[in-house]
């Protein structure tokens, strides 16, 4: 059965009014369409992409021009299902917002717009439908704690559209066409003005260094499953441009031969860097879980800028294999922390403690996804990390290798902090009778994406052909060996083989667990039968250490925090000065500025008859 994408764009809008429409009569089952919505959609495009039965053809949007390319279907895969994922959530925290309905319509409208960016064949159409998700996205955001993080991400977003606006532009300049394929067709001055352009838009959409401060204020404000949905999801759209621009734009500027790579994607790799080691910085700071994992979400980017950079096949692969494995592992991590928030009411660490023995199943899930967020096996994020840590140091780029290297170690410490704090920690009074497991289709999702989290670590045949082909339909000439389970590294020599590194945890897994079973168990003693630093402790609050869990290591980097913020905060400062300028001089009602434009527009006029 062929069917065109159209369709799925029409159903997703259409399953966004039928939301809108039902909510407004019952709040739960407006939301209930969501899932109905986001999942046939997740199945069909992923069915009829597979099989090859999906169109790019048009009937209704005679308007737009689609394509169905395989890089395009791969982050439609990717976010179609974060979606589906997600929206699970949506009924059981639908009665929180003001506007159930509204909420409900701009979800499923986001994702129709998500869908039109990654098969438009026309770039004119693609900024059409990238504005449409930002500004379905942007009322999503004020639904939770602040409406001032939507102002920030309209501020940004806007940015970045109008630097992809006028690539696009110059690319119709350069070659009188808007098709996508012309992107790699411009030459010169043209082709650096137009890579510096869509680089920018694709790091304000990743919320990559320096164009990262609305991420976490987003992050950090937006109701809980929609954090989700921009940090496994909506994100990936930056990846999407940053894949046209770094990768099939080829090398940018001269070449370095020390370390055989040009000067554009030198560039890139060297502020992805820096988004990898800012990212994890910050991240260790926060007593916030949510705000935590939007630097986390920022850091992970870095990485994925850092394999596209590289422009070589294990780079290039490890950078969408990276897109993957965050996808999964972040939003599986966040929705653990939305979990955690509709129980408790909170997602400050410093005032939860010890809900493992009430949430086991989030547990778990968290944990999971923290193990592939830190690149350790046998999870996703460790081949993603190996493929980029390779084709770093096959460029001989000792820096940008440590930063990587650093981001792991650091992101392994900072997602350890809620394991800790949150879940390890001691449990509070407050939370004793009144936190629980939640309920099995909140479970569901989470379940599906902790799976999915250790099949990519385990099992990477698939994603490594699919991603092979993205290399065919681009034109490109590179391909990723597998020989059976293993994959090949960029020597030749070197080799991966997930299933054995598996094997190999799940059997000192195995062996710790008859250790348990056998061995003799230690005592349980009451809780307050306990002292520290020579007293009794008298209040159970005292053993739960959460507040400056870091303080040693964050005392090292302070005062360089606020370098990048204050820099914003003068930039905003300078902003607000010019408007203020210009509303004196345009906006104004004072008579000796109106005599100050008669005159001005007399000079101008008279001018040519004066010379």
């Amino acid at each position: 059965m062929e069917l065109s994408i159209e369709i799925f764009i029409l159903a997703a809008l259409a399953f966004g009014l039928m939301a809108y429409v039902i909510g407004k009569l019952h709040k739960e089952l407006g939301s209930i369409m969501t899932i109905i919505g986001s999942l046939a959609i997740f199945g069909g495009i992923t069915y009829l992409g597979y099989s090859g039965e999906l169109l790019g053809d048009t009937e209704y949007l005679t308007f737009a021009t689609f394509e169905i390319s395989q890089f395009g279907l791969f982050f439609a895969i990717i976010v179609s299902f974060v979606f589906a994922m997600v929206s699970f959530f949506n009924p059981f925290f639908i009665k929180q917002y003001k506007y159930p309905a509204l909420y409900s319509m701009l979800f499923m409208f986001s994702l129709a717009g998500a869908i039109g960016v990654f098969f438009s064949s026309d770039l004119l159409y693609l900024f059409f439908f990238f504005e449409f998700v930002v500004w379905t996205s942007l009322f999503l955001i004020p639904m939770g704690r602040s409406r001032k993080a939507a102002s920030w991400y309209y501020g940004f977003s806007a940015a970045g559209s109008f630097m992809l606006l006028f690539a696009i532009l110059l690319i119709f300049n350069a070659t009188g066409s808007f098709h996508i394929s012309n992107i790699s067709n411009v030459t010169g001055g043209t082709q650096i003005a137009v890579f510096i352009l869509m680089s920018g838009a694709a790091f304000t959409k990743l919320g990559a260094f320096p164009l990262h401060i609305w991420l976490p204020k987003v992050l950090t404000n937006a109701p809980d499953p929609v954090t989700a949905v921009f940090s496994g999801g909506l994100e990936k759209l930056g990846a999407f441009v940053a894949l046209l621009a770094i990768v099939n734009m080829g090398g940018i500027g001269f070449m370095i031969p020390t370390i055989d790579m040009y000067f554009g994607q030198m560039v890139i790799a060297t502020l992805g860097a820096m988004t990898i080691v800012f990212g994890t910085l910050m991240a260790i700071r926060q007593d916030d879980a949510k705000k935590l994992l939007a630097y986390s979400s920022m850091s992970n980017g870095g990485y994925i800028l850092v394999g596209f950079a590289m422009l070589t096949s294990q780079g290039i692969a490890g950078g969408l294999y990276h897109i993957v494995a965050h996808a999964l592992a972040s939003t599986a991590a966040f929705l653990a922390i939305a979990a955690v928030a509709r129980i408790t009411g909170t997602t400050k660490m410093k005032e939860l403690g010890g809900i493992i023995h009430k949430m086991p199943v989030t547990y778990m899930v968290y944990l999971i996804a923290i193990i592939s967020m830190a690149g350790i096996p046998p999870m996703g994020g460790f081949i993603s990390k190996w493929m980029i840590f390779q084709s770093v140091m096959n460029k001989g780029m000792v820096i940008i290798a440590i930063a990587t290297f650093f981001g792991s170690i650091g992101s392994f410490l900072y997602v350890f902090r809620p394991l800790a704090a949150l879940f390890l920690g001691q449990e509070l009074p407050q939370f004793k009778k009144t936190v629980k497991e939640v309920p099995f289709f909140m479970m569901l999702p989470m379940l599906i994406l902790s799976l999915l989290n250790v099949y990519t670590g385990v099992l990477p045949g698939q994603i490594i052909k699919f991603i092979n082909g993205i290399f065919t339909d681009m034109q490109l000439n590179y391909n990723i060996i597998m020989d059976g389970f293993s994959i090949q590294g960029w020597n030749g020599n070197s080799m991966l083989n997930p299933l054995l590194i598996a094997g190999v945890f799940g059997f000192g897994v195995f062996v710790a667990f008859i250790i348990f079973i056998v061995l003799k168990k230690s005592k349980k003693v009451d809780l307050m039968d306990t002292y520290t630093a020579g007293n009794f402790v008298y209040t159970e609050e005292l053993l739960h250490y959460s507040v400056d869990f870091y303080a040693p290591l964050e005392r090292l980097y302070e005062k360089y925090i606020h370098i990048m913020k204050n820099f914003y905060k003068s930039l905003a400062n300078k902003v607000k000065e010019f408007g203020a300028f210009m509303k004196y001089f345009f906006f104004t009602n004072k008579p000796e500025i109106t005599v100050f434009w008669i005159v001005a527009l007399l000079v101008f006029l008279l001018w040519g008859d004066v010379v």
